[in-house]
Formats: C-alpha cells, sequence, structure tokens
C-alpha cells in the first residue's frame, strides 16, 4: 500500500512536471521567435533539474527536519527551487500576456496584412483586364491609321514595344493588313501572359496568404511566433512580385505602392511586450503555485523519523557532522 502510494505520487508530481515543460515551451517559443529545438531543449533543462533537486530535496528531508530547516545546509535546496520557479514564472507571465491581452492585437494586425496581399492580387487582375482593353483599342486605332497613311512614326511605334508588330506585316501593302487579326495575335501574347501571371499569384501569393490568415485566425500556436516575424517579409515579397507582373502589361504598368507598418509587437521580449501591454502578475503566480505545490507533492508526503529526544538529537547531529552534510 505504502508503495503504490509513493507511485500514485510521483505520477501526479510528473503530470504536473509535464505540464510545466509545456507551458515553459510555449513560453520560450514567443521568446526565441518559434525556434523549437532551442525552447523543448531549455524547457527539457528546467524540468530536468525540478526532477533532480525534488529527488535531492526528498533524500535530505530527514536531515532537515532534525537539523532545523534553517540550520541545515540541504535547505538551500529549495533555493535552488524557487530559482527555477521564478524562471518559469517569468515564462508563465509572457504567455499569459500574449494569450490574454496581445491575442487580438496579433489577429486584428496578420489579418490587416493578409487582407493587403490580397488585394494586391486583385488589383492586379483589375489593371490586367483594364490594360488588355486599352491596349487592343490603342492598337486598333495606330493599325488603322498606318492602314490609311503609312507615316515613319506609326511605323516605329507598332515596330517597338508594347505592340511589337512584325516586320512582315509593316511592309506588306496596305490592303493586306487585317487590323483584326493582327490585333488578336498581338493581344493573345499578353493575353496568355496575364493567365500565367494570374494562376503563378494565385499560387504564390493568395493562397499563401489564405495559410497565413488561417494559422492566425486559428491560433497556431506552435507556428505563430515564427510566420508572425515572417508576415511583413512576405507582404513585401508579394508586393515585389505583384508589380513586377504589372510591369509586363502593354500600358497602364505604373507599380503599385504599397505602405506597411514594419514595428511588430515585442513577442521576444517579456519586459517590451509589459510595456505595451500591462500582464496579469496574479493569475500566472497562482498556476505557478499551484503546479509547484502538486510537484513537490512526493516530498510532502515522504515519511521520515523525528528525533524528539534531545541526546537522539544529538547522536543524529554526530553522525551528520561525522558522514557529512548533504545526501547526494
Amino acid at each position: 500500500m505504502k508503495q503504490e502510494h509513493f507511485l500514485f505520487v510521483d505520477v501526479v508530481s510528473s503530470i504536473f512536471l509535464l505540464i510545466l515543460l509545456l507551458c515553459n515551451f510555449f513560453g520560450m517559443l514567443y521568446i526565441t521567435e518559434g525556434s523549437m529545438l532551442l525552447s523543448l531543449a531549455v524547457s527539457l533543462i528546467i524540468v530536468v533539474c525540478y526532477y533532480f533537486v525534488l529527488q535531492l530535496l526528498k533524500r535530505n528531508k530527514e536531515r532537515m527536519l532534525n537539523q532545523g530547516y534553517l540550520k541545515s545546509t540541504a535547505s538551500l535546496f529549495f533555493i535552488v527551487f524557487v530559482v527555477f520557479g521564478l524562471i518559469s514564472y517569468v515564462f508563465m507571465i509572457h504567455l499569459v500576456n500574449i494569450e490574454k491581452n496581445s491575442r487580438k492585437a496579433i489577429q486584428k494586425e496578420a489579418d490587416e496584412k493578409v487582407l493587403l496581399v490580397k488585394n494586391l492580387t486583385t488589383q492586379y487582375d483589375k489593371r490586367a483586364n483594364e490594360s488588355l482593353q486599352t491596349f487592343e483599342a490603342l492598337f486598333k486605332g495606330k493599325l488603322q491609321a498606318y492602314k490609311n497613311q503609312r507615316t515613319n512614326i506609326l511605323r516605329n511605334e507598332l515596330g517597338n514595344p508594347p505592340f511589337n508588330l512584325p516586320e512582315a506585316i509593316l511592309n506588306s501593302p496596305s490592303a493586306s493588313i487585317d487590323v483584326s487579326a493582327s490585333t488578336n495575335a498581338i493581344l493573345n501574347a499578353y493575353q496568355v501572359k496575364y493567365n500565367n501571371n494570374h494562376k503563378l499569384l494565385d499560387s504564390l501569393v493568395f493562397k499563401k496568404a489564405d495559410s497565413y490568415n488561417q494559422i492566425f485566425q486559428q491560433w497556431d500556436r506552435l507556428g505563430l511566433a515564427t510566420n508572425y516575424v515572417a508576415l511583413n517579409d512576405f507582404v513585401k515579397s508579394s508586393a515585389t512580385l505583384v508589380n513586377e507582373k504589372i510591369k509586363e502589361l502593354p500600358v497602364d504598368n505604373e507599380p503599385i505602392r504599397v505602405t506597411i507598418s514594419e514595428r511588430n509587437l515585442p513577442l521576444d521580449s517579456p519586459i517590451a511586450l509589459a510595456k505595451i501591454y500591462s500582464p496579469d502578475y496574479l493569475l500566472p503566480l497562482i498556476i505557478i503555485l499551484i503546479m509547484h505545490a502538486f510537484i513537490l507533492i512526493p516530498y510532502f508526503t515522504y515519511r521520515v523519523r523525528k528525533y524528539n529526544s534531545p541526546r537522539l538529537k544529538d547522536a543524529e547531529a554526530e553522525i551528520i557532522n561525522r558522514g557529512g552534510t548533504i545526501e547526494l
């Protein structure tokens, strides 16, 4: 029965150590800007240290109880325990501050940037359709004018971008120039290029913007910190790509001006974030205290001998002094 009791309290303690590991991991994940390996390594080190300090406290409980907690050097292990508790408390404050205070602001910021990127593709489609319509009317007008009056000015315009009319047509007799057929042939080349660009932007910009939106709106904690940092770069690269495709339009190919705020919330700094959003210190403290109480259950329930006789105390003290002060 005693063995089962100690097994049970060890399981309870281990469960809360695991919960503490997860809390520290997610708190570290924001501080390290999404580095899972580093966050997991630090969290594991802290939890392993918790475990070993707990075992040392159990082994030295009898000595501390009989010598007095203030007199026993083994009580220093409590200080180590408190230090790790303070570290976990900082991680917990930061995690709760993000989850409770910063979440809506992060989602709103991400939603605005995703919407901006999506609007870029919409503007490209609108600009492309208007450009092709304008180009068609302009090309027909110039080619018809060239057919009626073959001037060098019109010939140079039609032979160079964006019209690029072949020399064979420019040199052919006016009667043999088919304005509609020539216009459709040149226009078709631009239409094919637009269709390809539309598919490219839909794949690299629009759909990727949807994936970013999903991460932030569904609050994917594992990918949130990394993607929050990468979101500004995604907006810039998307704007650059869209403007490159706009330059390929025959007319009206001026780039779209995009302005974004590059000042992200300092998710990697608990102190800097606390200056923007005042954290809740009480809730993390209560959580940490409850978790540490359950983690220490094996120590609290560990049974040791208590010497009430001064003579027994002196004998125990002599043995302790002879054999050392701390049991490792």
